[in-house]
């Protein structure tokens, strides 16, 4: 092969390279609660997800996911799970490969006919990544450290129009001011399907709650947050109703640590 082709080959491979990433575009993500009872021995809703669930998650290529239990903010105790899904084509394709994996349905099956399932209800949402934050940033994972902190919020919006300012607000300032303060931003979506819509969703990190506390008071006291906060159309007043906000511990085996 000579220079021109090599050439030719290594600009065709960086398109197509580019292609897919453009073609992926915005993740989706499923968030599920799970809510438990320990009358109802939530351990084994650990097991299962542990040793039956990831392994399959991992053996069909899908994730990352983090697995929580809850901290405060909503029904203690509780599991939260996110699933980060590169289309919405492949949430469909996960639930169909799913049923053909002889050894999850087995252990699904075993799972549901065990008496007395370990929880009371769940719910599932799905939500759309935004722009400026495509997919799952996980926080990097280092031998010996304790779990950190994370701190899932929800903020309602009174009709789709507000809420897409809201969005536009995190788009264009906020996702950035949150990591220039500290904050590990593991994702953001718009909610498409679930509860109380229409709402937005995101997850952020901290080393411990100390950790949390400065951040948030880096947050508060930085100057872009002062220019952005007032701007017309983007005031909490206009954008958003309601905030709803939890803190997470990451499972043992859970992806997002």
């Amino acid at each position: 092969m000579n220079r021109r082709d090599v050439l030719k080959t290594g600009f065709a491979a960086g398109i197509a390279s580019a292609a897919n990433i453009a073609a992926e575009g915005n993740h989706f993500y499923e968030l599920r609660t799970y809510e438990l009872r320990n009358d109802l021995q939530p351990a084994r809703i650990q097991d299962f997800f542990q040793n039956h669930f990831m392994p399959m998650i991992k053996r069909l290529g899908i994730g990352p996911v983090g697995c929580f239990n809850v901290m405060s903010g909503l029904y203690t105790p509780s599991l939260i799970v996110v699933i980060d899904y590169k289309s919405l084509a492949e949430v469909q394709s996960t639930m169909e490969r799913a049923s053909s994996d002889r050894d999850f349905m087995k252990a699904w099956q075993s799972f549901e006919a065990a008496g007395e399932l370990p929880y009371v209800r769940y719910e599932s949402v799905l939500l759309k990544a935004f722009d400026a934050h495509q997919k799952f940033e996980v926080p990097p994972a280092e031998e010996k450290r304790p779990p950190r902190v994370f701190e899932l919020r929800t903020y309602e919006s009174k009709n789709a129009f507000s809420l897409r300012n809201k969005i536009e607000m995190f788009n264009q300032e906020e996702i950035k001011i949150f990591r220039d303060c500290g904050f590990a931003t593991v994702f953001f979506g718009e909610a498409v399907f679930g509860t109380r819509l229409p709402h937005l969703t995101y997850l952020v990190g901290f080393d411990n709650m100390a950790a949390r506390e400065k951040a948030w008071d880096a947050f508060r006291a930085n100057p872009d947050w002062a220019r952005v906060r007032n701007r017309s159309g983007w005031t909490d007043p206009e954008a958003v109703s309601n905030i709803h906000a939890s803190f997470l511990r990451p499972t043992s085996y859970s992806q997002i640590r």
